[in-house]
C-alpha cells in the first residue's frame, strides 16, 4: 500500500471504497453510497472535502447532526456545512460516535420534522 500524501489520495480512496464493497455491511451503505467519497475526503484532510458552494444552494430546512464523542473532524464538517446551509440548524448529540442510538436520535429527527413542517404551513 502507498504511504498516504497528496499525489495518491485518489488511489488509496478508490482502494478503501473497494475494500468496503466486498465487507458483510456493504448492502445497507449502498443507499448512502453518494456520501462515502467526502467521508474519505475529510478523513484524509483533503482541502475541497467539504461541498461548500454544493450545499449553499440547499433551499429546504435542514439539520445537521453530529455526535460529541465522534471524531473531531465529523464535528468540524457539520459546523462548517450548517453555516453554509442558509437556515441550517446544527445540534451535537451529548455521548454519540457516528453510531447515533435510535432512542436519542429519534426525539431530535421528531422535533426538527414538527418544527419545519409548523414552519411550511406558516409561509
Amino acid at each position: 500500500m502507498l504511504p498516504v500524501g497528496k499525489d495518491n489520495r485518489d488511489f488509496i480512496r478508490s482502494q478503501q471504497i473497494e475494500a468496503m464493497r466486498r465487507s458483510p455491511p456493504w448492502p445497507s451503505l449502498e443507499a448512502i453510497a453518494p456520501t462515502l467519497a467526502y467521508d474519505h475526503a475529510a478523513i484524509l484532510d483533503e482541502a475541497d472535502s467539504i461541498p461548500i458552494q454544493r450545499v449553499a444552494v440547499i433551499s429546504s430546512p435542514t439539520l445537521v447532526l453530529n455526535g460529541r464523542a465522534s471524531f473531531p473532524f465529523m464535528y468540524d464538517t457539520a459546523q462548517a456545512l450548517s453555516k453554509a446551509i442558509p437556515h441550517a440548524k446544527l445540534r451535537t448529540l451529548e455521548g454519540q460516535t457516528h453510531d447515533v442510538d435510535v432512542e436519542v436520535l429519534a426525539p431530535v429527527l421528531v422535533e426538527f420534522f414538527l418544527t419545519a413542517a409548523k414552519s411550511c404551513h406558516t409561509r
